[in-house]
């Protein structure tokens, strides 16, 4: 009787301590949702920029998906630690099952300084966030986040716009000397 007594004492404590195990999450994971939940919850889109250039493309890969580049450079004054995420068509992060096209978070963010590129201090000239898609047309809305040369001043840019993969038109035969256009 003692060591049944015993025994429901052992459990309960544990029971009520959560003896258990605890998930710790991965701190990058929880940086991703963070930035994820940013984009969701932001109301302001622009279009274009006044902090750097982007520009897009979007290709058809072999299994007929599609896979879009963003190419974000030609920054207009000094941004340390850029860090940018790419969401598509408004997924909604509790959702979605993939990743989506990142930089800074999981690896480590870069700086984008007019005029100097230094990779082993990781100045570069500009970067590639790559995405693939189904569909022949995305909307992408980007967060785009960078510091001042001291670390503590902070910005933030969200921008939105579509990536398609324009079909090319078929080419147009000129009629030849003598006969008449249709």
């Amino acid at each position: 009787m003692r060591k049944v007594l015993l025994m429901c004492l052992l459990v309960l404590s544990c029971v009520l301590c959560g003896c258990g195990t605890q998930k710790s999450q991965d701190p990058k994971l929880t940086s991703y949702e963070t930035y994820y939940h940013a984009v969701e919850e932001n109301v302001k889109f622009n279009e274009t920029s006044a902090h750097f250039h982007y520009s897009t493309e979007m290709t058809v890969l072999p299994d007929g998906t599609y896979r879009y580049y963003i190419v974000i450079d030609e920054p207009q004054h000094a941004m340390y630690q850029f860090t940018a995420l790419a969401v598509e068509n408004d997924s909604v992060f509790s959702a979605e099952s993939r990743m989506m096209p990142s930089l800074g978070i999981f690896d480590d963010p870069v700086t984008m300084i007019p005029n100097q590129v230094n990779t082993e201090k990781r100045f570069v000239k500009g970067i590639v966030l790559s995405g693939e898609s189904k569909e022949p047309s995305v909307t992408i809305r980007l967060l785009a986040e960078w510091k001042d040369k001291t670390g503590k001043k902070a910005a933030r840019e969200f921008l939105s716009f579509v990536i398609s993969k324009e079909e090319k038109p078929a080419e147009q035969t000129e009629p030849a000397e003598g006969e008449a256009g249709a």
